[in-house]
C-alpha cells in the first residue's frame, strides 16, 4: 500500500512551499493538503487561544487523515500546537507539528535561543513546545527569547513581502549579537531566513526539518 501524509495548514500562503519541500524529500509518497483560513480568525478573536470548536475541526480533519490510512497527520500553524496535542488524545494516528523537529534542535545548540514569530498568538504554543523539548533534552535551564517581529505580518498581509523578509532579517541579525541560535518559526518566514545566511550562529527554519522528521513516520 502507497504510504500517505496529510498536512493542514491554516492559510493557503503555505501550501506551495509545504509540497515542494516535501516533494524533494518523498517523491513516492502521497501528500494530501487541507486547508481553511477561518482557524487564525477565530484564535485572534479568542484572545490568541484555540477555541473548543478549532480542536474539534482538528479532530475532525485528523480523523479524516486515519480513515484514509495517512502514516501522520502534520499542522503547518505553530499557534495550534497545544489544540494538537487535545486533538491527539482522541485519536491514533499520530499528530505531528510542523515545528517540532526545529525546536528539538534549538535547545541543544545553545544556551540562548532567539524564537523569532510574526503572529503575536503564536507565542503561548511555541514556548510550551520548546520549554517541553528543552526538559526532554535535560536543557531546562536554557533561555527561549520569542521575538515578534514588528511590522512583518502586516507587511505580508499588504503582499510586501520584501518588506516581510527585509524586517526579518533585520529583527534576526539584531538577535544573533547575543543568542546561540536563531530559530523561525513560521514557514513563510524560509526566504527571510535565507537572507541570513552571514550569521555566524546556527540558523534554523520549521519547514525543512519539519518535513524531514516525518521519516521516522514513513519508515
Amino acid at each position: 500500500m502507497n504510504k500517505k501524509v496529510v498536512i493542514f495548514h491554516t492559510t493557503f500562503g503555505t501550501v506551495s512551499p509545504v509540497e515542494k519541500a516535501f516533494k524533494r524529500h518523498f517523491p513516492e509518497v502521497q501528500l494530501i493538503s487541507l486547508a481553511e483560513d477561518g482557524v487564525l480568525p477565530e484564535v485572534i478573536a479568542n484572545n490568541g487561544v484555540p477555541t473548543p470548536a478549532i480542536i474539534k475541526r482538528l479532530i475532525g480533519y485528523a480523523g479524516m487523515a486515519q480513515e484514509v490510512g495517512a502514516s501522520v497527520f502534520v499542522c503547518v500553524c505553530t499557534t495550534l500546537g497545544m489544540a494538537m496535542r487535545d486533538a491527539q488524545k482522541a485519536l491514533s494516528i499520530p499528530l505531528v507539528m510542523i515545528d517540532a523537529a526545529m525546536l528539538r534542535k534549538a535547545v541543544t545548540l545553545g544556551n540562548r535561543i532567539a524564537l523569532l514569530i510574526t503572529f503575536p498568538p503564536t507565542e503561548r504554543a511555541s514556548l510550551a513546545a520548546a520549554k517541553e523539548f528543552a526538559k526532554e533534552a535535560g536543557r531546562e535551564n536554557v533561555l527561549i527569547d520569542i521575538i515578534t517581529v514588528e511590522g512583518a505580518r502586516e507587511a505580508m498581509m499588504q503582499g510586501d513581502l520584501a518588506t516581510h523578509d527585509r524586517l526579518i532579517a533585520e529583527t534576526a541579525h539584531k538577535a544573533a549579537l547575543d543568542h546561540d541560535v536563531i530559530a523561525f518559526a513560521q514557514v513563510s518566514m524560509l526566504d527571510a531566513a535565507n537572507l541570513c545566511r552571514d550569521l555566524k550562529v546556527p540558523i534554523l527554519t520549521s519547514l525543512e526539518d519539519g518535513i524531514k522528521q516525518l521519516e521516522e513516520y514513513l519508515a
